[in-house]
């Protein structure tokens, strides 16, 4: 596991977007979920509509729904394939979704196009896409990201007025205006 920022990457899986994994069970079969960037972007998943057992799919076309407070998300098929199972524990709790995003499969499928397999991203490289995407300069492998959120107290670090009196000086560092009335009248 790669972590980018706040977001994990399996780097064993193979990805098609930023939003899909692909796990190879064999050469013919695969399970396909989402990343732990999808589930952050879609916050609090509350359902999933899944295609039925035995439908036939090509690669990009829309395979299922998923829903969350904030929006729908239309997932595409990575490969040309038939579903063979659909992942019933997700579907009824999909909300285990935002919690564990790469043990919970949601399909099942057999692949009907190898060649649609070439055109999956391999993990390191989906690593970096994401890592370009958020705009970090660096990734730490294993490593908990750093507590950001913290906000700088500019009242406590800088005194805007300290309400002393100012006064103008010349070149030498001699008082030139000190009553306040004309200091105002000069700026």
């Amino acid at each position: 596991m790669v972590k980018i920022g706040r977001f994990e990457v399996k780097i064993e899986y193979s990805f098609w977007d930023n939003y899909t994994w692909i796990d190879r069970i064999s050469d013919n079969e695969l399970y396909i979920g989402i990343s732990d960037y999808a589930q952050q972007m879609l916050k609090d998943i509350t359902s999933i509509t899944p295609p039925a057992e035995g439908q036939r799919f090509v690669a990009g076309s829309d395979l299922l729904t998923i829903e969350s407070i904030s929006r729908e998300y239309l997932l595409k098929s990575p490969v040309s394939c038939v579903i063979q199972e659909v992942n019933s524990f997700v579907i009824n709790s999909p909300e285990i979704l935002n919690q564990k995003p790469f043990e919970s499969w949601l399909l099942k499928v057999e692949v009907l196009d190898h060649g649609d397999l070439d055109q999956l991203i391999d993990g390191e490289d989906m690593a970096d896409t994401i890592l370009d995407e958020v705009g970090l300069e660096q990734r730490s492998f294993n490593e908990e990201p750093a507590d950001l959120s913290e906000d700088f107290d500019y009242e406590s670090e800088f005194s805007i007025d300290s309400g002393e009196k100012y006064g103008l000086y010349d070149e030498d560092g001699d008082d030139i205006i000190t009553n306040e009335e004309e200091y105002e009248d000069e700026w």
